[in-house]
């Protein structure tokens, strides 16, 4: 019969606490609630904007605008958005919006992913230095290229047409794009597609029935983030129209008069504004960061 024996020099059994152990719990409990806090925090920061305004969209102007602001829920109605929703001043422009957005969307999303699957895939001189120089586009202030631009869609004829401003997005978002779906694609095993090849199938095929299914998700998520920067920009639509193909975000400035603002009817817009931006970077969020990081990691 055999018997367990406990090594010379060592102890059976859980080791016991000492003051040691006890200050570092301690210090760690205290980390935890200090990082919960600061996010609390944080998160107050940055919705209360947001927030502060789904409440004025909600509320009568002259129910806030006193010393004391009245929240009397009873007085909680949606008139301000009812009004917007049936003004065609209004929709029209968040219908501009709509098609400059998702017109955007497709032509960004059908060059950029082909470009992008070539960068993946081949290798050539220069490739990591264009791939680079795309980007820079990036980080050219837009501001400095407005006047140029608002020159050359006038001299165009494209000046205040929805058209315009597809041309211009796409200028500025495609590398974006490209940038993002590199990651993705360079994330596909090469294996897959010799052994598609060796089955008869073509580039353009691969791409179709392996490539882009695999990279599905990456694609969402790049076709999402392109549709909200062209939803939401202001600054070039401002510019680069006027009347015919005002965008939802120069409708919702406009409420904003010279001596006095309809607070209300532009917190409504604000809402309206906002929210397919926030459920669509909400959705995708996941997909968005990882395609940021593998572009900056890989690219």
């Amino acid at each position: 019969m055999s018997t367990l024996t406990t090594p010379a020099g060592t102890t059976s059994g859980p080791r016991a606490s000492t003051p040691g152990d006890a200050g570092r719990r301690r210090r760690r409990r205290l980390g935890t609630v200090g990082h919960r806090v600061l996010v609390a925090l944080l998160l107050v920061y940055l919705l209360a904007p947001f927030l502060w305004m789904l409440v004025y969209s909600l509320y009568p102007s002259s129910a806030l605008q006193q010393a004391h602001p009245d929240l009397d829920p009873a007085l909680l109605t949606g008139a301000s958005y009812g009004r917007l929703l049936s003004d065609s001043s209004f929709l029209v422009p968040m219908a501009n919006s709509a098609i400059v957005g998702i017109s955007t969307t497709v032509v960004c999303m059908v060059l950029g992913s082909a470009c992008a699957y070539a960068f993946a895939r081949y290798r050539f001189r220069g490739r990591n230095a264009l791939l680079l120089g795309m980007l820079t586009v990036q980080a050219i202030p837009v501001i400095v290229l407005a006047v140029p631009l608002f020159i050359l869609l006038r001299a165009f004829g494209l000046y205040d047409q929805l058209g315009g401003l597809v041309v211009t997005y796409t200028a500025f978002i495609l590398p974006l794009v490209v940038w993002m779906l590199v990651g993705f694609f360079d994330e596909i095993p090469p294996s897959l597609e010799r052994a598609a090849r060796i089955d008869g199938c073509n580039r353009l095929q691969i791409m179709v029935k392996i490539a882009f299914p695999l990279a599905a998700p990456g694609l969402a998520a790049t076709a999402i983030l392109a549709f909200i920067t062209s939803w939401s920009d202001f600054f070039l639509a401002k510019v680069l129209t006027s009347t015919a193909a005002t965008t939802l975000p120069v409708k919702t400035a406009a409420f904003q008069g010279l001596f006095a603002m309809d607070y209300t009817s532009a917190a409504t817009a604000g809402v309206i504004t906002a929210v397919p931006v926030l459920v669509l970077a909400l959705v995708a969020q996941k997909w968005i960061i990882h395609g940021l990081v593998e572009g900056a990691v890989k690219g």
